[in-house]
């Protein structure tokens, strides 16, 4: 199948996931106020959001907007979070439903945003109990129709096996730090065999690691033979593995730029040489020690 703006990924609750979409992650208020109706116009149909990013506001008034853009509410895919500080059955609850009240009493995707709790150690056995109460609290919000789809976010392979041995509802997307500095090979796999969407953050490797990922000679050299910027090899190269991605940019042109990946594709043996560059490399945070 042709990738294009509009190819959706098919969720295992029967839903359409688009394949690319817009995140906002450490984007201000003003700024991403500002920078949205290029989002749109540029056709993201996806808006990554959370509680902890403090921008809300701007894509609460931007929803309200959608006219404007001969857009309907019903082609935009929004996804919000339930944050660490919200684990346990009460505080899911009531941040999720905060959340959905919020922007406008509807919400395309929720997700747990991490799977520890905010303040106690990592290797506190609470962690997986509150996460569980977040989970089936998050199944109740689904099957009550608050949410139209549930998922996960950071969690790891065990993460999603734990989940799994007790879950209803099994969860649609889990969405990871992946770029070619942390190919996450079998969680990948994982996902894949049941049924569960991988979707990307810090594509590029973060602000912290765009530079290294970029300047990676294998990336570059092949950004040249198809006359494209190594920023777009990148992201071809996550849709080209089956990943939904979800870049990020303060930078009109840079967001635009995002979006120009249509046009070429890489070959098996390209795919193979970037995925090789891995060094389990976490620029963001890593959860695998979160018991």
């Amino acid at each position: 199948m042709a990738l294009s703006m509009a190819t959706k990924m098919l969720l295992n609750n029967g839903t359409h996931l688009p394949a690319i979409g817009f995140g906002t992650y450490r984007i201000s208020e003003a700024a991403l106020k500002s920078l949205l109706p290029t989002v749109l116009q540029q056709g993201y149909r996806l808006i990554d959001s959370a509680p902890l990013y403090r921008n809300e506001a701007a894509l609460i008034a931007t929803l309200q907007s959608l006219p404007q853009y001969g857009l309907q509410r019903s082609d935009i895919w929004v996804a919000s979070k339930v944050p660490p500080v919200a684990q346990g059955t009460e505080k899911c609850r009531e941040s999720a439903l905060g959340t959905v009240e919020r922007l406008g009493g509807r919400l395309d995707l929720m997700l747990l945003h991490w799977p520890g709790v905010q303040g106690r150690k990592p290797a506190d056995p609470e962690q997986a109990v509150l996460r569980k109460e977040s989970w089936l609290e998050l199944e109740r919000l689904y099957n009550q129709g608050k949410v139209s789809t549930i998922g996960v976010s950071n969690y790891t392979v065990r993460h999603l096996q734990e989940l799994l041995t007790y879950c209803s509802v099994p969860p649609a997307v889990n969405q990871v730090e992946f770029h070619p500095h942390l190919v996450q090979s079998d969680l990948l796999r994982f996902c894949k065999q049941h049924q569960i969407v991988l979707q990307a953050y810090s594509s590029l490797g973060s602000a912290d690691g765009v530079k290294a990922v970029l300047q990676e000679p294998t990336i570059m050299e092949i950004a040249g033979q198809h006359q494209k910027k190594p920023a777009q090899v990148v992201l071809r190269w996550a849709l080209q593995l089956g990943i939904a991605i979800i870049p990020k940019s303060s930078n009109a042109q840079r967001i635009e730029e995002n979006v120009h990946i249509f046009d070429f594709s890489l070959t098996e043996d390209e795919i193979a040489a970037i995925s090789g560059l891995n060094k389990n490399k976490h620029y963001c945070w890593d959860p695998t020690n979160i018991a």
